[in-house]
């Protein structure tokens, strides 16, 4: 389930390509809670969620302007969610 994460403080914003046409935007939110996975089988520390800042990366839906509706992340620093975008994704920082 997607928790709607729109009153998070915006850290970092950005515009990605998509297949060499398409742009849509990124964004890099803090956030207090880093969400575990829920599966039972999973190490507590992984699997429970723990209150703590964190940053969560949003995408924009590629064809809804200003939807975020796609999630990555639980990085526990601004500098980890940038690498993690950068090396997946061509960004230019705004």
């Amino acid at each position: 389930m997607f928790t709607s994460m729109s009153n998070a403080d915006s850290m970092k914003q950005g515009i990605c390509i998509y297949n060499k046409a398409k742009e849509y935007k990124v964004k890099i939110i803090r956030w207090d809670v880093l969400y575990g996975t829920g599966d039972f089988e999973d190490p507590e520390e992984i699997r429970d969620d723990k209150f703590t800042e964190c940053y969560y990366v949003l995408y924009e839906d590629l064809t809804r302007e200003g939807v975020f509706n796609v999630r990555d992340g639980g990085y526990l620093s601004l500098e980890e969610a940038v690498s993690s975008i950068e090396a997946i994704h061509e960004v230019k920082w705004v």
